[in-house]
């Protein structure tokens, strides 16, 4: 990897300084107050333990985010407000719903920058918070049930890294590979692949593969009930921070980064950078948040 790249990771993606725990601790009167939305339309009576089930944006700014993704992916959003706090913002595509944003109180004004937080179904949720205890990691939010969504808990794995589980009260989305303009995979950035991938697997039961990069560094693929869940990979840079890092699918990679770069998104690594079977750029969203955007390309399309 070259310098003219480890800047680009520091300076466009985490040069903000964002405290990960004091970013996603939720005030509990505007928990208490909402009623939230399920995460599946229509319900179903089916967990998928393991599945990366839902993704909320904890953000600067709300109104910012929904244009740019309205613009970006064409999702349509609808508004919960709350006796106290902010409220929230669900966002849907083709009518489903794929996440929600959280605009961050006056008790974070000092910190800076946003981020999109993975959830993770987990069968038990007290049970993943003194886990995550137990295992050099930190509870950020205590497990709490929230009308309609179902109980939730705000955690952090051992190297500080932010991440959420639940227990939907809708249940959770079947296994499907997403579709355009949704949620199709998430990366975690660490420090000790290893030691994390020990973790995760501990705390939601996954099985591990090792699977060598192209740099010859190894990384791992944690899988459930026959699926790929996830990958945990080196740091791409020592300055930058680890990290959970979701992708989102689009048709068109490159058309895609050009969209994201009118829209006011700044592009981090552009998008020449291949995969099997596709591409995938990496942007920031004009809030601060870092995200993917993959294609996944059909035999013959380039």
């Amino acid at each position: 990897m070259n310098d003219v790249f480890r800047k680009r990771l520091r300076r466009a993606v985490f040069a903000a300084g964002v405290s990960a725990l004091a970013l996603v601790a939720l005030p509990a009167s505007q928990a208490a107050d909402l009623k939230w939305p399920a995460i599946t339309t229509p319900p179903t009576s089916s967990f998928v333990l393991g599945k990366w089930v839902w993704a909320e944006l904890f953000t600067e700014d709300v109104k910012v985010a929904v244009r740019f993704y309205g613009e970006m992916f064409g999702w349509s959003f609808q508004a919960f407000n709350a006796a106290s706090g902010p409220g929230y913002t669900l966002a849907l595509s083709e009518g489903e719903p794929v996440g929600g944003m959280l605009e961050r109180g006056q008790r974070f004004q000092n910190e800076r920058g946003s981020r999109w937080l993975g959830m993770i179904s987990v069968a038990d949720v007290k049970a993943a918070a003194r886990y995550t205890a137990a295992h050099g990691g930190k509870v950020v939010t205590p497990p709490r049930y929230l009308s309609g969504r179902g109980e939730v808990a705000l955690l952090a794995d051992p190297e500080g890294t932010p991440f959420g589980v639940i227990r939907s009260a809708s249940g959770d989305p079947p296994d499907y590979l997403g579709e355009d303009r949704q949620w199709m995979w998430i990366e975690l950035w660490a420090k000790d692949p290893k030691a994390m991938a020990q973790f995760y697997s501990g705390l939601a039961g996954y099985e591990v593969a090792p699977v060598e990069r192209p740099d010859g560094s190894l990384g791992y693929y944690l899988a459930s009930d026959g699926y790929t869940r996830c990958a945990i990979i080196p740091l791409p840079a020592s300055a930058v921070k680890p990290e959970w890092l979701p992708y989102l699918r689009v048709e068109n990679v490159k058309a895609a980064a050009r969209r994201a770069a009118q829209a006011g998104a700044r592009m981090v690594i552009p998008p020449s950078v291949e995969i099997e079977g596709g591409r995938v750029t990496l942007i920031v969203d004009p809030t601060g948040a870092p995200l993917g955007l993959a294609q996944i390309n059909e035999p013959g399309v380039q």
